[in-house]
């Protein structure tokens, strides 16, 4: 996908977030550096993943902690396996606070090729809200990524920017992630990087919905050579607690030194979460 569409669909959710008075969603940690849109309350009352409501739907004031467990046919990050094809096992934690502050941490096991890449651990900051006047809600934070058994220096943090805003059952989520050090030391060592993203979620019915996500990973200029598309679409059904999911990944224009073709290949990605 050409870098221009995303950036005008992008800009389209941009202007339509500064234009909208229409209800708006929580955005809430869905895996590993991306977000989804759920109803603050579920059909029990108990809240989003975030914690936003106690089990009678409201805060106590010291805030609220949940989580979710995933288990996954693929580890697909920005459309790229980081599971070396294989399947994987996520997990995540986090804590709430009624002022819209949250804290967690987010982990999974990994598979670069390398010796001792084996597992990814990443503690995450954030606060998200709805700006004054208007119920676009703003969700800005810092997400660190950790591989503790690599032997290798991978270690690097994005801060990010999402806008959340729905009109009728459509969310609409336009984002940015840079980074001053993508991928750590001992891989690009200290290049800045610039991702965009635009999610679209359409409500189909209480319990399923199907959503587009579109992104360009982009690099300072002397690395602009290894800036890409990637984008995947799929459909979610929840059964009371879990999840089920089905997407397909693809990527546009991956440089071989970034990844090696067969983790960019178009795939299939089966998911199921159980939240808590």
């Amino acid at each position: 996908m050409k870098a221009y569409l995303v950036r005008a669909l992008i800009l389209v959710g941009v202007l339509g977030a500064l234009n909208s008075r229409c209800l708006s969603e929580e955005v809430v940690v869905d895996e590993r550096g991306e977000f989804s849109e759920i109803d603050p309350g579920d059909e029990n009352g108990e809240g989003d993943e975030n914690g936003e409501g106690d089990e009678n739907g409201e805060d106590d004031g010291f805030g609220t902690v949940a989580g979710s467990l995933v288990i996954a046919s693929d580890y697909m990050f920005r459309s790229i396996s980081n599971s070396n094809n294989g399947p994987t096992v996520q997990g995540d934690l986090n804590w709430t606070h009624d002022i819209g502050f949250y804290i967690g941490v987010w982990t999974t096991n990994t598979d670069f090729g390398g010796p001792g890449n084996s597992m990814e651990f990443d503690p995450y900051v954030g606060w998200s809200g709805d700006l004054p006047e208007t119920e676009i809600n703003l969700n800005i934070g810092y997400w660190s990524y950790n591989y503790p058994k690599s032997e290798f220096d991978f270690d690097y943090a994005e801060t990010y920017l999402i806008l959340s805003f729905t009109v009728d059952k459509l969310t609409i989520s336009p984002s940015l992630w840079y980074s001053n050090n993508y991928f750590g030391r001992d891989f690009l060592n200290n290049v800045d990087s610039l991702a965009y993203e635009a999610t679209f979620s359409l409500e189909l019915a209480s319990y399923m919905d199907i959503s587009v996500h579109l992104g360009e990973q982009t690099f300072e200029s002397s690395y602009d050579y290894l800036n890409y598309g990637y984008y995947d679409a799929g459909i979610d059904w929840k059964i009371s607690d879990y999840t089920l999911g089905l997407r397909w990944y693809d990527t546009d224009g991956v440089d071989p030194f970034l990844a090696a073709k067969n983790l960019t290949d178009g795939r299939f990605v089966f998911k199921v979460t159980r939240s808590f």
